[in-house]
């Protein structure tokens, strides 16, 4: 199956400002549009892309046409260039961290910056390291400054100077440290450790088919699903083929009050307008 014939994919005139996957040392699997595959060296990977490295996966990487690397560790789901989360007029995050590890640089220019749950970083040169959880997020500026945004209750704008880390747990206010915690440090993925050459010369003219996997099912996009509404916003829409899968649509209904905008997909009747009496026609 051509990546052409997924199905959310953009034209090929947007496919220019898409990454190619280069490195991936383990595996990993994406979901493009609402059809889940493997990933594969060489598949150039579309906007909206959900991405997710198993456990033992030791490295994953994507690298843009201008230049912008993005590495993924162990157990890290990504959604790459976040439309919903874009400013007006600006091009949109190179990726949101929902969890797990990711080390984001630009190895010519600037990078387009990251959004996790708690933090936002701004697009800007240099590297950084990026550790998400449920209700933490941690920041290390490996290379050149990086400037961050506070979110999900904080407005905070701050400068995280190179060699310096970023730690912020829940709604309480991140703090800046000089260094970063050892413990920290010990658990940065070693795939992240080595610097190692840009490879996407190695695929040009080369279109590889990505093994096709089965449906993505509730429990596999229940993190997604239940993400911050900008991120949900799209899903109803992209993910309405999965509907006629009968326990997809039943996980959706029992858990609705964590993703409302599902409501009017799953009970249309409810938002149905009753018909204006005639005029003139008795109670």
């Amino acid at each position: 199956m051509a990546l052409g014939m997924l199905g959310g994919v953009p034209p090929a005139g947007a496919a220019a400002a898409s990454p190619l996957l280069t490195i991936l040392d383990g595996e990993a699997s994406l979901v493009i549009g609402a059809r889940a595959v493997a990933a594969i060296e060489g598949l150039r990977v579309p906007a909206g892309t959900l991405l997710h490295t198993h456990a033992s996966t030791t490295l994953l990487r994507l690298e843009w046409p201008g230049g912008e690397v993005l590495d993924l560790g162990p157990d890290t789901q990504v959604m790459l260039q976040p439309e919903g989360l874009g400013a007006r007029g600006e091009a949109a995050p190179a990726f949101y961290l929902l969890s797990g590890w990711a080390k984001q640089r630009a190895a010519s220019g600037a990078h387009r910056g990251l959004v996790a749950p708690l933090a936002q970083v701004l697009p800007g040169k240099g590297t950084i390291v990026a550790q998400a959880a449920a209700a933490g997020v941690w920041l290390f500026a490996e290379a050149g400054e990086a400037l961050l945004l506070e979110r999900a209750g904080a407005s905070a704008r701050r400068a995280l100077p190179a060699g310096q880390a970023y730690q912020r747990n829940g709604a309480s206010k991140g703090e800046i440290t000089a260094r970063p915690a050892p413990e920290m440090l010990r658990q940065v993925p070693r795939g992240f450790r080595d610097t190692l050459p840009l490879r996407a010369d190695r695929f040009t003219g080369k279109e590889p088919t990505p093994k096709p996997l089965p449906a993505p099912t509730y429990d596999a996009l229940a993190p997604w699903l239940t993400a911050e509404p900008s991120i949900r916003r799209e899903f109803p829409r992209r993910f309405a083929p999965l509907l006629r899968e009968p326990g997809f649509r039943a996980a959706l209904a029992a858990r609705l009050a964590a993703h409302p905008e599902w409501e009017p997909v799953l009970f249309p009747e409810r938002f149905v307008r009753p018909a204006s009496a005639p005029s003139g026609a008795r109670p």
